[in-house]
């Protein structure tokens, strides 16, 4: 358990949820900006990446390697290791939000909650969840958020800020 629960998946965890708010907040910002959900998963994306990039190599895996050629390296590497849960983030959007929204809002009975309670109708939480179609884009995209923390620790840890001896006993 001690090998689980320690400083580095404790702040990855922190630093995961601060990227999640970066990405959410972005997103949503964008929609409301725009009406585009597809741009908004598109500069989310970036955004979250480049901020989960500089976060997990300052305070999360404490990796000492500033030269140009290393950071790009790494970076490089990070992307990559991010355009998988990019695609899946893509991918479900556009199925669960773009292509069948009236499916997964009748499948999780949206459409039969009242949007005028508080919870709902507050200016914090409007732009979020103020209605059954952001609701439902609400809730997919908290799923990729919980599956991107998870595929992007292992991705991170293991190939893009690996310690020399621990990718080399691989």
């Amino acid at each position: 358990m001690n090998k689980l629960v320690n400083r580095e998946t404790i702040s990855y965890i922190f630093f995961g949820v601060l990227t999640t708010v970066v990405y959410f907040v972005t997103r949503f910002s964008v929609i409301k900006m725009t009406g585009n959900s597809m741009l908004g998963v598109v500069l989310a994306q970036i955004a979250a990446i480049l901020f989960a990039y500089f976060t997990n190599k300052i305070f999360v895996f404490k990796d000492t390697k500033w030269g140009f050629i290393a950071v790009m390296k790494q970076l490089f590497g990070f992307i990559v290791g991010r355009l998988f849960v990019f695609g899946l983030d893509l991918s479900i959007t556009y199925i669960c939000v773009k292509k069948f929204p009236e499916f997964f809002i009748q499948l999780f009975f949206l459409d039969h909650i009242n949007y005028n309670w508080f919870i709902f109708s507050n200016p914090l939480t409007k732009m979020f969840i103020g209605n059954e179609r952001l609701l439902n884009e609400f809730i997919f995209t908290l799923f990729v958020q919980v599956l991107a923390i998870v595929i992007n620790y292992i991705i991170s840890k293991k190939a893009v800020f690996a310690k020399k001896e621990e990718a080399s006993a691989e």
